[in-house]
């Protein structure tokens, strides 16, 4: 097969696979659904004579987000969640949408990274998967650019789903962070008591001395800005 032959494959494909999932598409869609898996298909890079398997991509995307790679991460994630064998269920959806999001929001490109971290949280909803990952990405990239209140929304929601998770280990470095991130947000919006409880709570976790999270745990939101 052609380079350019599955070009043109993969964009009908990909175009397909868009209308079935996201909505129904008549014809007068179809080019603008082209012009979308274009898009996604500029972002992922240029197209190789052979299309990887599915669990392949995300292989590549995480050992990229773990060195730090977060634009590498998102060219591999964009790969996997336009792929034909994407799973049909909502958890593995979620997940795959809830680490592109979090790889573009790295690069900066925050607009973007809401609607796929916001369609995480719905997929995850759906499915009857846990939202704490979906909202704590959410709270986080909120503060990262400086939106507080929708910040504090965020948190005050995950704040409790995690005080009624199973405890089966000490919180970890990552519950920390959720509760730093929400006193910032907190304080920023004229609660300095409340942010001062959560950044005690934060204080008591890291003092405890929990295990160290995998590199790319913990999203540096707006760390590697392409330079225009």
């Amino acid at each position: 097969m052609t380079t350019s032959t599955l070009s043109r494959h993969s964009l009908s494909s990909h175009c397909e696979k868009f209308s079935a999932v996201h909505r129904p598409v008549g014809r007068q869609d179809w080019r603008g659904c082209v012009r979308w898996a274009a898009i996604v298909f500029a972002l992922a890079g240029p197209l190789s004579a052979a299309i990887l398997e599915f669990d392949e991509y995300l292989e590549r995307a995480n050992a990229a987000k773990s060195r730090g790679d977060w634009e590498s991460a998102a060219s591999q994630f964009a790969q996997a969640i336009n792929h034909p064998d994407l799973p049909g269920d909502g958890a593995t959806r979620s997940a795959v949408n809830l680490d592109y999001g979090r790889a573009i929001g790295v690069l900066c490109h925050y607009d973007e990274a809401e609607k796929y971290l916001l369609r995480a949280k719905a997929l995850a909803g759906t499915s009857g998967s846990t939202l704490i990952a979906a909202l704590y990405e959410l709270g986080a990239i909120s503060v990262a650019q400086k939106k507080f209140a929708g910040a504090v929304g965020y948190f005050a929601e995950l704040v409790p789903m995690i005080d009624r998770a199973p405890r089966t280990a000490p919180p970890s470095l990552v519950v920390a962070d959720a509760y730093e991130k929400f006193a910032v947000a907190l304080a920023a919006t004229g609660q300095p008591e409340e942010a001062e409880r959560r950044r005690r709570e934060a204080g008591r976790i890291r003092e405890a001395g929990p295990k160290a999270v995998p590199p790319g745990t913990i999203t540096p939101y707006g760390a590697q800005c392409r330079k225009s």
